[in-house]
């Protein structure tokens, strides 16, 4: 590669060995994703753009077309959002793999065309933090720009002239993310992704080392601050998690290729991130819609991953063979290596991450397992929603209960309505939510929360949650979710009060399948819902008011559609509890589990306890027969043991298993003491 030296690093760096064979082998294994970025590139030339990639942090769903001058600070449909999309550039390395995919010079012009009309034309106005040059965005810019430029460098149309121009721009990214750095963004995703930009600039401008050194302190000291050390990107979103991520990851490889003893803390961070996206996976390999997430498939993240890193665990967790990103990124030799690592199984299934207040129970890793997932942990700043307790349930590899999603970045009540707690699986105190919001980012007052005990046991698994969302009303929600193993799931929702309050009990139902009301076994109702090869049955221990309404659930930015929301009304004086059973499997196949509230007997004093202090649940599958103990509160004066038939046992939480035995005393199996 001839021409100025910092092009010739850019392409020793940024580039890829043996493009034709990349290019064939994502012919042959990424044909759809092929068809993508061609589609995208003709659109490119043609001055079209829409934002459809799965990991691009604002969708849209509509080209927007310019005819004339492009206007790279135009906000249509009121959404700012779009001009910071659009000025990520994320449509220039399609341009440059159209171009070396088929060796159509048109390609490469139009990709030096648009960037020499951005670099004239796009001001940085008077408020340059909301125009093109946005600190974020210039992060962004820095990455699209030099991963591509090598894939068009042989091409006619890139001349002294334009890497001359393109030098000058890099250099004044260089100046504006130097620049602009606030002691905030250790904390903020802004600061990785701007300090990656930053890093990537230095690595091939020989004079950089100042901005260079700079990068990579403000990289591990970000990586200290905001990576929890359960590995979870503090701010409750999957998907800034994992821009985030991609960013950790993109420095550690360049900086490598570039010679740069990198930090062991970005490597750490590298694994540790990468970890959290498998253990939190979706059995169909999407995140949960948690906070400000869509639903996209997480196997390429844990595919460079498990590259970068040679982790073979990591391997079993993404794709078989390197995805179309990562060989464009590693290259030809990265795809022979990769195809060749062995995979190797994890030593974990339910997991929780402590630190961030995510807990997950999995039946297993295939694609029609089950997994729920409950939330108690901070709000998690601007991007996190108010789903405080929230619990999502996939049975079978389906939705069942889902979060509604982000929609969403603009002011008003679509945001708020999908932000706020009525937008998830939670219990609301006297029609009012919690952790109310005051602008697109802003909440108007903070929900503390009381993460308490996890339990992975042998019959069951067990974790419990509180808020403090409603204190000042002097109420205080408690959750405790027990799976029974393999298919039955009770959540127990615990208001401790003074006076009389109203509470209605939320679940959001997956907008792909059916809800409908289901009178339950014993009248009190609940929701049969069906998918597309499974069926559940939710039912109650307790009669009240309920209904089914019609909502909306988002699984993408710029995107909603219509799901059923099942809204359950208590009225209760002081301290109550609502308890709810579900089980679920393969459809046609499956029904509903019988539900017996049973009394508990103290053998110290000779009584049956009161149902607030202490109750049993019996629940009965076909064959199998389970029998749990709940304490709602402390019982033990001075010693006790509590009882019913020939379960015997103490604790918060205790699961028996009568499948087989019924006349000999067995003590179960304690989930929470």
């Amino acid at each position: 590669m001839k021409g100025p030296q910092w092009i010739q690093d850019t392409c020793r760096i940024f580039g890829v060995d043996d493009m034709e064979k990349v290019s064939a082998y994502c012919r042959e294994n990424w044909g759809s994703e092929v068809l993508h970025v061609l589609e995208t590139a003709d659109n490119a030339c043609e001055d079209r753009f829409v934002f459809d990639f799965p990991w691009d942090m604002e969708r849209t769903w509509k080209p927007m077309h310019f005819i004339g001058e492009i206007d790279w600070s135009l906000i249509p449909w009121g959404d700012r959002e779009f001009l910071w999309q659009f000025n990520r550039h994320r449509f220039l390395p399609c341009l440059a793999q159209a171009y070396r995919m088929t060796g159509k010079e048109k390609y490469a012009e139009n990709y030096v065309r648009l960037m020499e009309d951005w670099i004239d034309r796009a001001e940085e106005g008077e408020n340059i933090d909301l125009g093109p040059w946005r600190t974020l965005e210039t992060g962004i810019r820095a990455e699209m720009w030099l991963s591509s430029l090598p894939l068009v460098a042989e091409s006619l149309a890139v001349d002294e002239g334009f890497l001359d121009k393109a030098e000058r721009c890099l250099r004044k990214h260089q100046k504006r993310l130097y620049g602009n750095f606030q002691p905030h963004k250790y904390i903020s995703n802004w600061g990785v992704l701007e300090a990656c930009g930053l890093l990537l600039i230095s690595l091939v401008f020989p004079d950089s080392e100042k901005e260079r050194e700079t990068a990579l302190k403000r990289l591990e000291d970000a990586a200290a601050v905001q990576v929890l050390e359960d590995g979870m990107q503090w701010e409750q979103s999957p998907m800034y998690h994992n821009e985030v991520y991609h960013c950790f990851l993109t420095a550690y490889w360049y900086g490598q290729r570039a010679g740069v003893e990198m930090p062991g803390a970005v490597r750490d961070a590298v694994r540790k991130m990468a970890y959290v996206n498998y253990q939190w996976k979706k059995p169909d390999h999407t995140q949960f819609a948690q906070g400000d997430s869509d639903a996209t498939d997480l196997r390429d993240q844990i595919t460079a991953g498990a590259y970068v890193l040679a982790d073979g665990v990591l391997k079993s967790g993404g794709y078989q063979i390197l995805d179309y990103d990562s060989a464009w990124r590693f290259g030809w030799k990265a795809c022979r290596d990769y195809a060749s690592m062995e995979a190797c199984q994890p030593d974990f299934v339910s997991v929780q991450l402590p630190f961030g207040g995510n807990y997950y129970f999995r039946s297993g890793w295939d694609e029609k397992a089950s997994l729920l997932h409950f939330h108690c942990g901070e709000t998690g700043g601007g991007h996190g929603h108010a789903d405080k307790l929230h619990v999502d349930l996939v049975i079978r590899g389906e939705d069942v209960l889902v979060d509604s999603g982000r929609y969403t970045y603009v002011d008003g009540p679509d945001r708020f309505r999908f932000k706020e707690a009525g937008g998830h699986n939670v219990v609301l105190a006297d029609g009012q939510g919690y952790a109310e919001c005051e602008t697109s980012w802003i909440y108007k007052n903070l929900c503390t929360c009381l993460k308490q005990q996890y339990q992975d046991g042998r019959l069951g698994a067990f974790v419990e949650g509180s808020h403090l969302g409603y204190w000042d009303r002097d109420i205080l929600v408690n959750r405790k979710v027990i799976w029974i193993r393999p298919d039955i799931y009770v959540i127990i929702d615990r208001m401790l009060a003074h006076g009389a309050h109203t509470y209605e009990s939320l679940l959001h139902f997956d907008g792909r399948g059916s809800a409908e009301l289901w009178n339950g076994q014993d009248g009190c109702g609940g929701v049969r819902f069906t998918g597309r090869a499974m069926e559940a049955y939710v039912q109650f221990a307790d009669c009240a008011e309920a209904e089914l309404i019609d909502t909306e659930q988002s699984s993408y930015y710029n995107e909603k559609h219509p799901n059923r929301t099942y809204r359950r009304t208590l009225k209760a004086e002081g301290t109550c509890r609502d308890i709810m059973v579900i089980n679920g499997g393969e459809k046609g196949k499956t029904i509903p589990v019988s539900v017996e509230k049973i009394p508990l007997y103290s053998e110290v004093n000779g009584t049956y306890l009161p149902r607030e202090q202490a109750e049993g649940l019996r629940i009965t599958a076909g064959d199998r027969e389970y029998v749990l103990f709940l304490c709602h509160r402390e019982v033990m004066t001075p010693t006790d043991i509590l009882s019913w038939e020939n379960c015997l046992g103490h604790g918060k939480a205790v699961l028996f298993d009568r499948s087989r035995e019924k006349k000999e005393i067995i003590t179960g199996e304690v989930l929470a003491w």
